[in-house]
Protein backbone atom coordinates (compact mmCIF):
# COMPACT_ATOMS: atom_id res chain seq x y z
CA UNK A 1 0.00 0.00 0.00
CA UNK A 2 1.36 3.45 -1.02
CA UNK A 3 1.55 6.18 1.49
CA UNK A 4 -0.35 9.34 0.80
CA UNK A 5 2.64 11.55 1.48
CA UNK A 6 4.37 10.40 -1.71
CA UNK A 7 1.55 11.64 -3.93
CA UNK A 8 1.92 15.15 -5.34
CA UNK A 9 -0.79 17.37 -6.67
CA UNK A 10 0.09 19.33 -9.73
CA UNK A 11 -1.75 22.60 -10.21
CA UNK A 12 -1.61 24.09 -13.69
CA UNK A 13 0.16 27.41 -13.72
CA UNK A 14 -2.02 28.61 -16.61
CA UNK A 15 -5.06 29.08 -14.40
CA UNK A 16 -4.57 32.59 -13.13
CA UNK A 17 -7.52 34.47 -11.75
CA UNK A 18 -8.63 37.36 -13.85
CA UNK A 19 -9.12 40.62 -11.96
CA UNK A 20 -12.58 42.10 -11.83
CA UNK A 21 -13.40 44.69 -14.44
CA UNK A 22 -13.43 48.29 -13.28
CA UNK A 23 -17.03 49.47 -13.11
CA UNK A 24 -16.41 53.20 -13.38
CA UNK A 25 -12.93 54.11 -14.64
CA UNK A 26 -12.89 57.50 -12.95
CA UNK A 27 -15.61 58.59 -10.59
CA UNK A 28 -14.57 62.21 -10.86
CA UNK A 29 -14.55 62.22 -14.65
CA UNK A 30 -17.70 64.04 -15.75
CA UNK A 31 -16.99 63.33 -19.39
CA UNK A 32 -16.84 59.55 -19.21
CA UNK A 33 -20.15 57.72 -19.20
CA UNK A 34 -20.15 53.96 -18.96
CA UNK A 35 -22.76 51.98 -20.87
CA UNK A 36 -24.59 48.80 -19.89
CA UNK A 37 -21.69 46.60 -20.97
CA UNK A 38 -19.33 48.51 -18.63
CA UNK A 39 -16.87 49.35 -21.39
CA UNK A 40 -16.33 52.91 -22.46
CA UNK A 41 -17.79 53.54 -25.88
CA UNK A 42 -14.88 55.72 -26.83
CA UNK A 43 -12.51 52.83 -26.05
CA UNK A 44 -14.61 50.38 -28.04
CA UNK A 45 -14.83 52.51 -31.14
CA UNK A 46 -11.37 54.03 -31.31
CA UNK A 47 -8.50 51.84 -32.34
CA UNK A 48 -5.01 53.13 -32.69
CA UNK A 49 -3.70 53.24 -36.23
CA UNK A 50 -0.12 53.48 -37.26
CA UNK A 51 1.09 56.48 -39.18
CA UNK A 52 1.66 54.37 -42.30
CA UNK A 53 -1.92 53.08 -42.28
CA UNK A 54 -3.30 56.59 -42.01
CA UNK A 55 -1.24 57.89 -44.93
CA UNK A 56 -2.26 54.89 -47.07
CA UNK A 57 -5.90 55.52 -46.27
CA UNK A 58 -5.61 59.20 -47.14
CA UNK A 59 -4.06 58.42 -50.53
CA UNK A 60 -6.55 55.68 -51.40
CA UNK A 61 -9.69 57.37 -50.11
CA UNK A 62 -11.64 59.55 -52.55
CA UNK A 63 -12.25 63.16 -51.62
CA UNK A 64 -15.55 63.66 -49.81
CA UNK A 65 -17.73 66.63 -50.56
CA UNK A 66 -19.76 68.39 -47.94
CA UNK A 67 -23.42 68.18 -48.85
CA UNK A 68 -25.89 70.73 -47.53
CA UNK A 69 -29.55 70.99 -48.35
CA UNK A 70 -30.97 74.44 -48.92
CA UNK A 71 -34.61 73.56 -48.23
CA UNK A 72 -34.24 73.22 -44.50
CA UNK A 73 -34.82 76.22 -42.31
CA UNK A 74 -32.03 75.44 -39.88
CA UNK A 75 -28.87 73.58 -40.69
CA UNK A 76 -26.42 72.27 -38.16
CA UNK A 77 -22.79 71.71 -38.96
CA UNK A 78 -21.04 68.92 -37.11
CA UNK A 79 -17.89 70.05 -35.48
CA UNK A 80 -14.84 67.88 -35.55
CA UNK A 81 -14.59 68.17 -31.76
CA UNK A 82 -16.16 65.15 -30.14
CA UNK A 83 -14.37 65.38 -26.83
CA UNK A 84 -14.99 67.62 -23.90
CA UNK A 85 -12.14 70.02 -23.27
CA UNK A 86 -10.37 70.24 -19.92
CA UNK A 87 -11.25 73.92 -19.65
CA UNK A 88 -14.96 73.01 -19.70
CA UNK A 89 -14.54 70.86 -16.61
CA UNK A 90 -12.09 72.98 -14.65
CA UNK A 91 -13.14 76.55 -15.33
CA UNK A 92 -15.43 78.44 -12.99
CA UNK A 93 -17.28 79.97 -15.94
CA UNK A 94 -20.05 78.16 -17.75
CA UNK A 95 -18.94 75.23 -19.93
CA UNK A 96 -18.73 75.73 -23.66
CA UNK A 97 -21.47 74.84 -26.12
CA UNK A 98 -19.47 71.82 -27.24
CA UNK A 99 -19.59 70.40 -23.69
CA UNK A 100 -23.38 70.45 -23.65
CA UNK A 101 -23.58 69.03 -27.17
CA UNK A 102 -21.30 66.10 -26.34
CA UNK A 103 -23.13 65.49 -23.07
CA UNK A 104 -26.49 65.53 -24.87
CA UNK A 105 -25.28 63.08 -27.54
CA UNK A 106 -24.02 60.65 -24.93
CA UNK A 107 -27.24 60.88 -22.95
CA UNK A 108 -29.17 60.34 -26.17
CA UNK A 109 -27.23 57.12 -26.85
CA UNK A 110 -28.00 55.88 -23.33
CA UNK A 111 -31.67 56.80 -23.72
CA UNK A 112 -31.90 54.97 -27.06
CA UNK A 113 -30.42 51.85 -25.47
CA UNK A 114 -32.86 52.11 -22.59
CA UNK A 115 -35.79 52.59 -24.96
CA UNK A 116 -34.85 49.47 -26.92
CA UNK A 117 -34.57 47.48 -23.70
CA UNK A 118 -37.96 48.78 -22.55
CA UNK A 119 -39.56 47.72 -25.84
CA UNK A 120 -38.16 44.22 -25.45
CA UNK A 121 -39.40 44.04 -21.87
CA UNK A 122 -42.85 45.27 -22.92
CA UNK A 123 -43.09 42.50 -25.54
CA UNK A 124 -42.04 39.95 -22.95
CA UNK A 125 -44.66 41.24 -20.51
CA UNK A 126 -47.36 40.96 -23.17
CA UNK A 127 -46.39 37.35 -23.88
CA UNK A 128 -46.40 36.50 -20.18
CA UNK A 129 -49.79 38.12 -19.67
CA UNK A 130 -51.21 36.11 -22.56
CA UNK A 131 -49.78 32.91 -21.08
CA UNK A 132 -51.23 33.86 -17.70
CA UNK A 133 -54.67 34.40 -19.26
CA UNK A 134 -54.53 31.00 -20.99
CA UNK A 135 -53.48 29.29 -17.76
CA UNK A 136 -56.33 30.93 -15.85
CA UNK A 137 -58.80 29.66 -18.45
CA UNK A 138 -57.34 26.18 -18.14
CA UNK A 139 -57.61 26.40 -14.35
CA UNK A 140 -61.29 27.39 -14.56
CA UNK A 141 -62.01 24.52 -16.95
CA UNK A 142 -60.19 22.11 -14.67
CA UNK A 143 -62.17 23.30 -11.64
CA UNK A 144 -65.48 22.81 -13.46
CA UNK A 145 -64.35 19.35 -14.52
CA UNK A 146 -63.47 18.51 -10.90
CA UNK A 147 -66.88 19.71 -9.73
CA UNK A 148 -68.65 17.56 -12.33
CA UNK A 149 -66.56 14.52 -11.48
CA UNK A 150 -67.19 14.99 -7.74
CA UNK A 151 -70.94 15.17 -8.37
CA UNK A 152 -70.77 11.99 -10.43
CA UNK A 153 -68.80 10.22 -7.73
CA UNK A 154 -71.35 11.29 -5.11
CA UNK A 155 -74.19 10.08 -7.34
CA UNK A 156 -72.47 6.73 -7.80
CA UNK A 157 -72.00 6.40 -4.02
CA UNK A 158 -75.65 7.24 -3.44
CA UNK A 159 -76.72 4.69 -6.03
CA UNK A 160 -74.52 2.02 -4.44
CA UNK A 161 -75.83 2.77 -0.94
CA UNK A 162 -79.49 2.73 -2.06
Amino acid sequence: MESVTNVRTIAPKEKVRKPLQVLQPAATDKETLVGANRILRSVQQSKEKTKGDVTKMKKDAPKCKKVTSENKAIQTVREEKIRIEIEDLTSTANPSENYWQVLAERRKMVLVDTLEENKKLLQRIEKLEEENRIYKEMLDETRTLIEVLQEEIENDRNDINN
